[in-house]
């Protein structure tokens, strides 16, 4: 049983677009070739963001940032710390003994 590909368009040709596709044949330009196609303005989210986003949000998130980045920097240190303590006090060492003991 033979199968069909069937192309469907997004979009209905224009006539300039079928004039390029002629344009194309008479230029002998391989099928497998795309035109090249013409790049759109676009707009960064980012600067779309700023433009909607109020400055007064914008100093609030910059406060609650700092905060977890100070909060997350004390966990840090402190797990380190208690880290060292486990080590140096031999308890690990201890528990290990133990462990194989049994």
């Amino acid at each position: 049983m033979a199968a069909a590909n069937f192309h469907i368009l997004a979009k209905t040709l224009q006539s300039d677009q079928g004039l390029k596709e002629q344009n194309r044949v008479a230029i002998r330009q391989p099928w497998f070739t795309r035109p090249k196609a013409v790049a759109e303005p676009e707009a960064r989210l980012w600067k779309v963001c700023a433009e909607t986003a109020s400055p007064r949000l914008s100093g609030f998130e910059w406060i609650a940032f700092l905060l977890f980045g100070a909060l997350a920097l004390g966990t840090l240190a402190y797990c380190f710390s208690e880290l060292f303590h486990l080590l140096n006090s031999g308890a690990l060492d201890q528990t290990v003994r133990a462990l194989l003991t049994r």
